[in-house]
Formats: structure tokens, C-alpha cells, sequence
């Protein structure tokens, strides 16, 4: 298979994804309620409510991950973007920005390596799905939609914005960074 010659055997491939696809959709479902109980994140929380926050972000991450996956598979040209466009392109850019939103936002806690990334890590899987999601939108708008008009470039933009500074310099957002000793959450015992 290769993305040059696009045939069959690479559609039934790609169709063997959907489980994949609905799973992740499902489990974005599931947890992402759970952010918005949180305007900033917190110095201390009970542990059960660490729990729950580490699940969310694990299951968050586990979602950019597989993204990644697939980036990788189109940039290797194992996937070819146009059907991927035709079979997920939805899938994919659905809650994206808010997706990595979310990861960011607890970089540095102590949560964020409880649920297995780093900034760095988020960093690098940001930028294959975001160029990923470039190549899709190339294609969404061949298929006849203004990006501009219907929103997506405003979304990219907003999200491009809120989180320049962490692209800038992701060590910055690093639980071992010096600018983060303040945001470290502290878990304490729900019995205190």
C-alpha cells in the first residue's frame, strides 16, 4: 500500500479503524464534563477527585495518541489523506483543539504524569495531528467548504493563541520546571 495508488485493500484497511474511532469518540464523552468543573487548576485536591481528574486525562491522552498514530501512518504515506478525509475527517478534527486544550492546561500538576505525558510529550503529538489536521482541511475545502466562513481556521486560530507560549517553550510547562513548583496539585487523603 502505498498513498500514491489508493485501492480497495487501503479502504478496508482504514475501515478497520471505525472501532477505534468510536471508541475514542465514546470515551471523549465520557470524561470531558470532568474539566469543566476547573476555571484554573487547583493547589489541592482530595484524592478521589485526583483520581477522577487523571482517568480524564488519561483517557485524553490515550485519544491524541492514537491521532498520532494515524498522523504518522499518512506521513509514512501507509494512509492516504483523502480516504481517510472521506472516513474520519470528522472523527478527527471533532474537539480536537479542546482535546490538547485540555492536556495542556495540566501540564506541570503532577496529574499529567499520572496519566502518562509530559509537555513535552503533548508537544510533539500536537504538532503531527495538527499538520495532519492542515492536510485535512486542504482536502475539506477541495470537497467545497470555506474554512474562513464556516469557523475552522477562527477555532485553529483561538486555539493557535491560547497556547503559543506553551509551543514556544513546552519545558516551561514541565513539572520539573522552575515556573511550575507553585502549580504542583497536592493530593490529600479524603478522610482530612
Amino acid at each position: 500500500m502505498t498513498n500514491k495508488e489508493p485501492d480497495l485493500q487501503h479502504v478496508m484497511f482504514l475501515r478497520t479503524l471505525a472501532d477505534d474511532f468510536n471508541y475514542h469518540r465514546r470515551q471523549f464523552e465520557d470524561w470531558w464534563h470532568v474539566f469543566f468543573d476547573y476555571a484554573n487548576t487547583p493547589k489541592e485536591m482530595a484524592e478521589d477527585e485526583a483520581v477522577k481528574v487523571v482517568d480524564a486525562l488519561s483517557k485524553c491522552y490515550q485519544s491524541v495518541k492514537f491521532l498520532q498514530k494515524i498522523a504518522r501512518l499518512v506521513e509514512t504515506e501507509i494512509i492516504h489523506p483523502d480516504l481517510l478525509y472521506i472516513l474520519y475527517y470528522k472523527e478527527i478534527s471533532s474537539y480536537l483543539t479542546k482535546k490538547f486544550e485540555f492536556l495542556i492546561t495540566w501540564c506541570g500538576t503532577g496529574l499529567d504524569l499520572g496519566a502518562d505525558y509530559d509537555s513535552y510529550e503533548i508537544a510533539r503529538i500536537a504538532d503531527s495531528v495538527l499538520n495532519l489536521l492542515d492536510r485535512l482541511n486542504i482536502i475539506h475545502e477541495q470537497h467545497g467548504v470555506n474554512l474562513e466562513e464556516e469557523g475552522y481556521n477562527a477555532v485553529l486560530w483561538h486555539f493557535k493563541e491560547h497556547t503559543k507560549e506553551f509551543f514556544a517553550d513546552p519545558g516551561k510547562f514541565s513539572v520539573l520546571s522552575d515556573n511550575y513548583i507553585d502549580n504542583y496539585v497536592v493530593t490529600v487523603s479524603n478522610s482530612e
